[in-house]
C-alpha cells in the first residue's frame, strides 16, 4: 500500500455543535491503482481528500483520530499534541485550544510529502490560483520546488555551440517549409537534444509553426534564444547557489520523512540544516539586488516559462503560450480547470488526488484529461484517488471503487464487482439512479431523503432513515465492516460474512 487510512476522523467545531464530518473512514490505495471515491454531496469525499493532504481549515476543522500511513510514514504523527479539546457545558458544543507551534511544525512535516509525493487536483481551481500572479509564474514555482534540481542541471551543462547546434538549426528551416506539424516538432526536439536544454524544442516549434511561407525570418530570433543559453559567470553563480538551497530543501525532507516514519523529533539536524540554509542566503545577498536581480533569474525564468507551456500542450489547452503568459481572472472555468491539472501533475506525484477534476470540462475533453491522467499512471506509477459523483468516469478509469455516505466508507470493491453485485442498499440506490444502454426502457429510481444532519447524526447505521431494508438493529448498532468475497466488504447488517478488520 503506498497509501493505508485507518479510523480517520474529522470534526468541525461551529456554534450549533461538532459537525462529525468523517467518523471511522478506512481504506487503502496500492502503488499503481486508481481507486474510485463516491458518493452524493455532503458525504465527506473531499474532506477526506483535505485531510489527507493536512489542508483542512483550523478553525473551524480538525482531525481528531486516526493513522494516515504513506509509504511508511504517519501523516498524523504528533497530532495529538497540537490541541486540547474543552466541553462547553450544557451545550453541543466544544472549545479547542489550539498549539499553534506544533501544528505550525506539523505542516513543515507535510512539505516532504506535498507535491512530489501527494499532489492534488482541486474542485476548486480559482480557490487555488493566486490572481495575482501569471499562470506561467504559478507552474513554475511548482516545477522549481520539485524538479528545480533537474532543470538547474540542465541549464549548467546547455552546449549552446555544439557542432550539432547549426545542422539542426538548417533542418528546421528546411521541415518548417514543408508545413507539417509533426515533423516540424520532431525537428524541434532535434534542436532541444543538441544544445542540451529540451526547453528549446518547445521554444523552436512555436517560432517556426506558421512561417512556412519565410522560416529563416525566425532564424535570428531563435539565434537569440540560443545565444542565452550561454551563461554568464554571475548567471552560473546564481543558479548554483539555488541548486544548493534546493538540495538543502531536499535533505529537510529526507529528515521530515525519517520523523513521520520513525515517530521520533530529528530537532537538532533540522537547526543544522536551517543554519546553513540562511548562511547561504545571507552570504549571496546580492543576486537581490536591483539591477543584478534581472539578469541572473532570466535564464532559468525562460526555461521554466517553455516547461510550463509544455505542461499546458500537455492538457489540451489549444494557445499555451498565450494562456502562459495570461492570469487566472483571463480564463475560462475550463482552462482553470486544466491549469490547475497541469500544475498537480507537473511534479510527476507518487499519488495523486484528483477532486472532481472534470467537473468544469466539457466532454471531449474530460476524455482527453482522463486519457492524461491514465498516461501518467502508466508511465510514472503514479496511484490516483479519483473523487466524483460520476459513476460512468468511475467505470472507465478506476480499478477499485469506495462508496461513502455520511463520513462512512459502506462498500468497497474493485469496479467490476461493484456494477455486476452492488451490495449495500446505498451503492444499489446510486446505480438505480443512472440510465443502462443495455436496459433503455429502465425507469431510472431515486433515493428518498437526503444526507443527514452530521451535528446529529442518525444512531447505527447512518443509511437506515433511507433504506428499504431497515431492521430495528440498523437504528440501534452501528454495523461491523464484513468480507463478502475476495476484496469486496460491506458495512451493513443484511450480509454475515467474516468481519474485516483490513
Amino acid at each position: 500500500m503506498i497509501l493505508d487510512i485507518r479510523n480517520l476522523r474529522t470534526y468541525f467545531f461551529t456554534y450549533d455543535g461538532v459537525v462529525k464530518a468523517l467518523d471511522g473512514v478506512s481504506f487503502g490505495i496500492r502503488r499503481g491503482e486508481t481507486v474510485g471515491l463516491v458518493g452524493e454531496t455532503g458525504c465527506g469525499k473531499s474532506v477526506t481528500a483535505f485531510s489527507i493532504t493536512k489542508l483542512i481549515a483550523d478553525p473551524p476543522g480538525r482531525i481528531m483520530d486516526g493513522t494516515i500511513l504513506f509509504k511508511g510514514a504517519n501523516l498524523l504523527w504528533g497530532l495529538e499534541r497540537e490541541a486540547v479539546f474543552k466541553p462547553v457545558r450544557k451545550t453541543n458544543r466544544v472549545k479547542v485550544g489550539r498549539r499553534y507551534r506544533r501544528i505550525r511544525a506539523g505542516q513543515d512535516r507535510m512539505t516532504a510529502v506535498r507535491g512530489a509525493g501527494i499532489s492534488m487536483i482541486f474542485q476548486e481551481p480559482t480557490s487555488a490560483l493566486n490572481p495575482i500572479f501569471s499562470i506561467s509564474d504559478q507552474i513554475s514555482e511548482a516545477l522549481l520546488l520539485h524538479r528545480g534540481e533537474a532543470i538547474i542541471g540542465q541549464l549548467l551543462n546547455a552546449t549552446p555551440t555544439g557542432p550539432a547546434v547549426e545542422p539542426a538549426i538548417q533542418n528546421l528551416v528546411k521541415v518548417a517549409k514543408e508545413n507539417q506539424s509533426d515533423r516540424l516538432r520532431e525537428a524541434a526536439v532535434q534542436l532541444g537534444a543538441a544544445t542540451g536544454v529540451t526547453s528549446m524544442a518547445t521554444q523552436a516549434y512555436y517560432l517556426f509553426r506558421g512561417a512556412w511561407t519565410d522560416p529563416e525570418s525566425k532564424v535570428p530570433a531563435l539565434r537569440k534564444a540560443i545565444h542565452r543559453l550561454r551563461l554568464s559567470g554571475l548567471q552560473r553563480s546564481y543558479l548554483r547557489r539555488e541548486r544548493a538551497l534546493l538540495e538543502i530543501q531536499g535533505r529537510l525532507k529526507q529528515l521530515y520523512m525519517q520523523e513521520m516514519s520513525r515517530g521520533q523529533s530529528e530537532v537538532m539536524a533540522r537547526r543544522r540544516l536551517g543554519t546553513l540554509r540562511a548562511a547561504l542566503r545571507l552570504r549571496t545577498l546580492y543576486f537581490s539586488l536591483w539591477g543584478i536581480r534581472g539578469n541572473v533569474k532570466r535564464p532559468l525564468k525562460d526555461e521554466t516559462f517553455w516547461r510550463t507551456v509544455e505542461m499546458l500542450e500537455g492538457v489540451r489547452i489549444a494557445n499555451p503560450v498565450q494562456v502562459a503568459r495570461g492570469y487566472p481572472h483571463e480564463l475560462s472555468g475550463g482552462m482553470l480547470q486544466r491549469v490547475m491539472i497541469a500544475m498537480a501533475l507537473s511534479a510527476e506525484p507518487e499519488l495523486l488526488i484528483a477532486d472532481e477534476p472534470t467537473t468544469a470540462l466539457d466532454v471531449t475533453i474530460q476524455a482527453q484529461i482522463l486519457e492524461l491522467m491514465r498516461e501518467l499512471k502508466t508511465r510514472v506509477g503514479t496511484a490516483i484517488l479519483l473523487i466524483t459523483h460520476d459513476l460512468g468516469v468511475i467505470a472507465e478509469v478506476s480499478d477499485r471503487v469506495c462508496v461513502m455516505y455520511a463520513g462512512n466508507i459502506v462498500e468497497v470493491a474493485a469496479v467490476r464487482e461493484l456494477y455486476q453485485r452492488p451490495l449495500h442498499p446505498y451503492s444499489q440506490g446510486l446505480l438505480s439512479s443512472i440510465p443502462r444502454m443495455d436496459q433503455p426502457d429502465k425507469k431510472l429510481e431515486s433515493i428518498p431523503g437526503s444526507v443527514p444532519n452530521l451535528i446529529y447524526p442518525p444512531s447505527g447505521c447512518r443509511f437506515h432513515p433511507r433504506c428499504p431494508h431497515a431492521m430495528p438493529i440498523c437504528k440501534e448498532t452501528r454495523p461491523p465492516t464484513t468480507l463478502e468475497g475476495e476484496g469486496h466488504t460491506v458495512a451493513c447488517w443484511l450480509y454475515h460474512g467474516p468481519e474485516y478488520t483490513g
